[in-house]
């Protein structure tokens, strides 16, 4: 499919428009590769478009559409969500299993070692977890020193 496609510039009359909700980390960056994104679909879908010519330059460009947006839009939906969370993707993974298990042992605490007992969790990669999720206010330590059993 690659080799039917041929260059030509794509021009998005609606980017001015369009903005990353300010949620999204990184918004300015995100907002730059949303716009390329949309303009990739765009330019595969070069075939459906009307080509047109610029007046002054006289060069061949295709237009993008709404519905160029729209898909985009279904195609990044889960990658800008992901951009706005504040946990990367493991961390939100081990947060809705802990929240999981404890609703379904109906228990408001927890230590670590249960959980790496039912989760056989690396204790390296929990330790990392747990720090991310205190961090953010997910999880709070209610007992506990160094050294000794941590409730949470």
């Amino acid at each position: 499919m690659q080799r039917t496609l041929v260059p030509v510039t794509v021009r998005n009359p609606y980017a001015e428009k369009l903005q990353i909700p300010n949620e999204v980390f990184k918004a300015r960056r995100s907002n730059a590769h949303y716009l390329a994104f949309i303009e990739a679909v765009t330019f595969y879908h070069q075939y459906q478009r009307e080509r047109y010519y610029d007046k002054d330059t006289g060069e061949e460009y295709i237009e993008t559409t709404l519905e160029d947006i729209e898909e985009a839009n279904k195609l990044m939906k889960g990658v800008l969500l992901r951009k706005s969370d504040q946990l990367n993707e493991a961390c939100r993974k081990y947060l809705e299993w802990l929240k999981k298990w404890l609703k379904k042992e109906k228990k408001i605490s927890f230590t670590n070692k249960e959980v790496r007992q039912v989760l056989r969790i690396n204790p390296s990669n929990q330790k990392r977890y747990m720090v991310q999720l205190q961090d953010y206010d997910y999880v709070q330590k209610i007992q506990g020193e160094k050294g000794k059993t941590h409730h949470y």
